[in-house]
């Protein structure tokens, strides 16, 4: 629409300079005396059809740029968004089996930072933090370049991040504190209730799970998809 709008301001402004050129430049004006007035007009007319040319393959190399452009941050979406939604689904499998630990109370007992359970738990919210970093500053480019759902959708599949992870979290501070009182009780009792509500929001079994989350990664890689270059051809 842009380039379409330059196109007709400079047809106005030929077509004005054509009925100006009528009205006030003599009759004789356009008569050729010589040939050396005669190669003058074609060297003119060739630089403005040259500058004409250039502005042409100006706008055509702008829009192949940000085509490429976009392409390759498409690209580099559809593929952290990949890796993202299966450690997502991985992170949920670990809240449930949190879930269960503290159901069990297998947490009580000497507690520390030695159990190898703790070993296995933490090293998953640490690669949980580790793809969630590799996808933040790729959140915030397609933000600031594309906006639209990609300024919205993130948060809400962050949320979804936090929430699988805040189950291992407790699991772990019950874990390695060991003993059983009114401080951890009221801790599992709230992992416990939250749990719970999760059968409410399609995600208190893997296959519902994993179907929420398909949801929710679906249109950012659908819009992502939209801009490779080459996309439904």
């Amino acid at each position: 629409m842009k380039f379409r709008m330059e196109w007709l301001l400079c047809l106005g402004l030929f077509c004005a300079g054509a009925v100006w050129s009528k009205m006030i430049t003599p009759s004789d004006f356009w008569k050729v005396n010589n040939v050396h007035d005669l190669f003058e007009i074609f060297g003119a007319l060739a630089t403005s059809g040259a500058v004409v040319i250039a502005l042409m393959t100006m706008n055509s190399w702008k829009r192949q740029a940000k085509a490429e452009a976009d392409h390759e941050l498409a690209r580099r979406v559809v593929i952290i968004l990949r890796k993202y939604r299966d450690e997502l689904v991985h992170t949920w499998s670990y809240a449930e089996s949190s879930v269960a630990q503290i159901r069990g109370s297998t947490w009580i007992g000497d507690g520390g930072n030695e159990s190898p359970l703790v070993g296995i738990y933490q090293r998953r919210l640490d690669q949980m933090e580790e793809v969630r970093a590799q996808l933040s500053p790729i959140e915030v480019e397609c933000a600031e370049i594309w906006g639209g759902i990609f300024k919205t959708k993130f948060d809400e599949l962050y949320s979804y991040d936090d929430g699988f992870r805040s189950f291992i979290e407790t699991y772990l501070r019950l874990l390695i504190r060991g003993t059983f009182d009114d401080r951890s009780e009221m801790e599992a009792d709230n992992a416990l209730e939250r749990w719970a509500l999760l059968d409410g929001w399609k995600l208190g079994d893997r296959a519902s799970a994993e179907s929420t989350i398909d949801a929710l990664i679906e249109p950012l890689k659908f819009k992502a998809r939209s801009r490779l270059i080459g996309f439904g051809e």
